[in-house]
């Protein structure tokens, strides 16, 4: 058998490309189609996640003062950008609003939700303290009492370590009731 030479490969070549053509134009074709797919799925979700942002940003920086509000705002930003990485600390950021405005409800609903749905989240100490703190509020001492004593034990994070030996102490410690009507003073007899 004899080696083939340059003119052979080429015009085997050419009948090869001539016989292939369609093939090599839809093969072509589908790559391509590929690559443009793929661009266009991560451009989109690059702008979601860009969009998501923005909307935390907007609810941060509003001049609102109303702190309710605000929770309430978080909380959407949270409903409407679940699947997007900046759910977590708007869901957070809205618990937390809520226990500083006094919403203890709310704020225990969205705690629980946050644990539920971000069990191995970057926040979770800081949503079981909150959570503690909600069920201290609603006179469940003894349910706060044992999440502040998980939370004592040595972590990472010995800020959240440290307020929840605060809370524990000053929820174990009991106050006598304040008297409802004082008791009257007896005055001495003047002398005689």
């Amino acid at each position: 058998m004899s080696e083939p030479n340059d003119t052979d490969i080429l015009m085997n070549g050419e009948e090869w490309f001539a016989k292939n053509r369609g093939m090599l134009i839809n093969v072509t074709l589908v790559i391509l189609i590929g690559v443009v797919g793929w661009n266009w799925f991560e451009n989109k979700s690059s702008a979601s996640s860009s969009e998501a942002e923005s909307a935390l940003v907007n609810v941060l920086s509003s001049n609102n003062t109303n702190l309710v509000e605000v929770a309430l705002l978080l909380s959407g930003v949270y409903t409407q950008y679940k699947d997007e990485p900046v759910a977590e600390r708007a869901l957070i950021l809205s618990a937390k609003t809520s226990v500083d405005a006094g919403d203890y409800q709310n704020a225990k609903t969205r705690f629980e939700s946050y644990l539920s749905n971000y069990g191995a989240g970057k926040w979770v100490n800081e949503a079981k303290l909150g959570k503690a703190i909600c069920l201290e509020v609603e006179d469940d001492a003894a349910k706060a009492i044992a999440i502040y004593q998980t939370l004592t034990n040595p972590s990472p994070n010995s800020a959240i370590q440290n307020r929840a030996l605060a809370l524990l102490k000053a929820a174990q410690t009991t106050i006598d009731p304040l008297p409802s009507r004082p008791e009257p003073v007896k005055e001495p007899a003047p002398p005689a």
